[in-house]
């Protein structure tokens, strides 16, 4: 699962949350940058006994874009993942990434992602292709960063329930 840091977490330097730029002698043809907010619960809370729960996602966007119509947008997810635990992520099953534009157009991506903790927070990060709408053929590149969970809640009968971190992004088309 993406933003559990209950996935296996590679201990990572962190620096300035930056995103890699095209090369001066290729003008974007399109593009987006984007920071925003990311909120997931859990449903039942996670504890540290494996279960079935129920992962929400919403993550919100504020863009600055060469569309001057695309200014804002919003990816949504729920699925169910059985085995979850704090100490386990359970079982995700993978699905595209689409982010719905303030202008009514939509960019689906398929990311890959890395997951790294140091000083007490969460960097996730996810590249990838940008498979249809708008952006098409163009690159995706999102960081999530979340403070580390409070693990002591894993340990109460309603267990862990939710998370909040904020992101940037940046799409283009070359």
């Amino acid at each position: 699962m993406r933003h559990l840091t209950v996935l296996t977490i590679a201990t990572l330097a962190m620096g300035a949350l930056t995103v890699a730029s095209a090369p001066a002698a290729h003008a974007a043809i399109g593009s987006a940058t984007c920071t925003g907010s990311s909120a997931i619960s859990y449903t039942p809370g996670l504890t540290n006994t494996p279960r079935t729960i129920t992962y929400t996602e919403t993550d919100t966007f504020s863009c600055t874009s060469t569309d001057p119509s695309l200014t804002s947008g919003m990816f949504t997810i729920t699925v169910t993942l059985p085995g979850a635990s704090c100490t386990n992520a359970g079982i995700f099953i993978n699905t595209p990434y689409t982010i719905d534009w303030s202008n009514g157009a939509v960019t689906t991506t398929s990311l890959s992602f890395t997951d790294a903790v140091a000083n007490g927070t969460e960097q996730v990060t996810g590249t990838g292709p940008v498979t249809s709408g708008e952006f098409k053929h163009g690159t995706a590149v999102i960081i999530w960063a979340y403070p580390v969970l409070n693990l002591s809640a894993c340990s109460t009968p309603g267990g862990l329930t939710s998370q909040t971190g904020s992101l940037i992004a940046q799409i283009a088309t070359l």
